[in-house]
């Protein structure tokens, strides 16, 4: 006890309950920001490149759904065929260039050729 009489334990023991909340407020915060900069960055591992996008719009191609020119750089007639062909393959449909969508766009050239 302090010379007044007050209990110093019992004094103590809000701030010591505010500053624990406080922490886990911002602890939260700071882990729903994290998820928000991955999920709006792109949580995609690697982006593709220069070739893997060529390789698309040359499949693009073969199958049907001209992307335009074949140069590596998806503009918007490219994100159309991409379009296109999703609606045809039963996929999501979001046009935009993706591992996945190579891998489709490979499953399905391999399927015509035969192979």
């Amino acid at each position: 006890m302090d010379p007044l009489g007050v209990d110093n334990a019992a004094r103590d023991a809000r701030p010591a309950w505010t500053g624990f909340l406080g922490g886990i407020a911002v602890l939260a915060l700071a882990i729903l920001i994290s998820v928000g900069i991955w999920h709006f960055a792109g949580g995609n591992a690697a982006a593709l490149a220069t070739a893997e996008l060529t390789e698309i719009e040359a499949l693009l191609d073969q199958l049907g759904f001209p992307p335009g020119p074949v140069d590596g750089a998806i503009d918007e007639q490219g994100r159309n065929a991409i379009r296109d062909f999703q609606v045809t393959a039963g996929i999501e449909v979001d046009g935009t260039p993706s591992f996945a969508l190579l891998d489709e766009l490979r499953a399905a050239k391999a399927e015509l050729s035969g192979n």
